[in-house]
C-alpha cells in the first residue's frame, strides 16, 4: 500500500506538467498531459481495486465511460488554458473573469461526474471499492490540478 501511495504522488505530479513550446504549451502536450493523466488514473486504480472477473468485467466498460466523459471536462479547461496562454498579455478584467468562471466550471462538471459516477460504480461492484475509485479519481485530479495551477501565473 505504501507503494502505491508513492505511486499516487509521483505519477500524477509528472502527468501534469505539460511541456511548452515557446513559453506555451501546445494543443498536442495539452492532450497528452490528458491521456497520460488517464493512463495513471487506470494504472493506480487496477493496482488499488481488487476485483472478481466478473467484477472487472462489469466494471471497466463504465469506468471507459467515466474517463471519455472527463476527457470532454478535461478538454474544455484545455481549451480555456490554451486560450489564457495566448491572450493573458492582452486580458482584460472581463476576460480574467471569464477565465475563472471557466476553472469554476470546469470543478463543478468534475464534481457531478465523480457523483454520477459513483452510483453508477456502485450498481456493479461494491460500494465500498466504488467509493475507493471515486476517491483515486479526486486524489489525482487535486494533485494535477494543483500542478497545473502552479504553473500558469494569476491573472492580471
Amino acid at each position: 500500500m505504501l507503494g502505491l501511495l508513492g505511486l499516487l504522488v509521483a505519477l500524477p505530479l509528472a502527468a501534469a506538467e505539460p511541456a511548452e513550446q515557446d513559453g506555451k504549451p501546445t494543443k498536442e502536450m495539452l492532450a497528452e498531459f490528458r491521456n497520460e493523466l488517464q493512463s495513471v488514473e487506470t494504472e493506480i486504480v487496477s493496482k488499488s481495486v481488487s476485483l472478481s472477473t466478473e467484477e472487472a468485467t462489469r466494471f471497466w466498460p463504465v469506468f471507459k465511460r467515466f474517463q471519455a466523459e472527463q476527457a470532454a471536462v478535461i478538454d474544455a479547461q484545455v481549451a480555456a488554458v490554451r486560450e489564457y496562454a495566448d491572450d493573458y498579455a492582452a486580458m482584460t478584467d472581463q476576460d480574467s473573469l471569464e477565465y475563472v468562471q471557466a476553472l469554476l466550471d470546469r470543478d463543478q462538471r468534475i464534481h457531478d461526474l465523480r457523483e454520477k459516477y459513483l452510483r453508477e460504480y456502485a450498481k456493479v461492484i461494491d460500494p465500498g471499492q466504488a467509493a475507493r475509485v471515486i476517491q483515486i479519481s479526486r486524489r489525482l485530479g487535486l494533485a494535477s490540478q494543483a500542478r497545473l495551477a502552479n504553473a500558469i501565473p494569476l491573472v492580471n
